[in-house]
């Protein structure tokens, strides 16, 4: 099966302290092993902000942040493409759904993903994703 990670994924996964890395992480390595894991260019950089600008001791540096992300995904996971000429059919389809605020980042990752062919994504956010996608299953790797 194709499976695209979203960003709340890939933090737990790559941060040893989160809270969640183990059972995150463990996930992930299953997942590497049994699927074809895909994630979405942008997925790639917020989950690199969100490293970045983590609390005191729990932020990574630059470098940290890069290093882990490359770590992990590099040579594991596809990344979607995404073609700047269809950003218009995506705003559109995302003003249908309808999406705003926070909500519409998720569901251009949610886009960008299903145009790759993923049959399904992992995310911590299932009620948002689940709202959002339509036909794509939505999967809480830790459930």
């Amino acid at each position: 099966m194709r499976i695209g990670v979203d960003t709340s994924v890939i933090v737990a996964c790559v941060h040893a302290n989160h809270p969640l890395h183990g059972p995150s992480a463990a996930w992930l390595n299953d997942a590497f092993a049994t699927h074809e894991v895909l994630v979405a260019h942008h997925s790639v950089l917020e989950s690199y902000a969100v490293l970045t600008r983590l609390p005191g001791e729990y932020r990574l540096t630059p470098a940290e942040a890069e290093m882990v992300l490359r770590a992990t995904l590099y040579d594991s996971a596809e990344v979607a493409p995404f073609s700047g000429v269809s950003i218009w059919d995506v705003v559109q389809q995302i003003g249908e759904i309808p999406a705003s605020g926070g909500t519409v980042y998720d569901a251009f990752i949610i886009e960008i993903l299903a145009a790759a062919g993923a049959e399904a994504i992992a995310t911590r956010d299932t009620d948002d994703f689940r709202r959002l996608s339509g036909s794509l299953r939505i999967v809480d790797p830790l459930s």
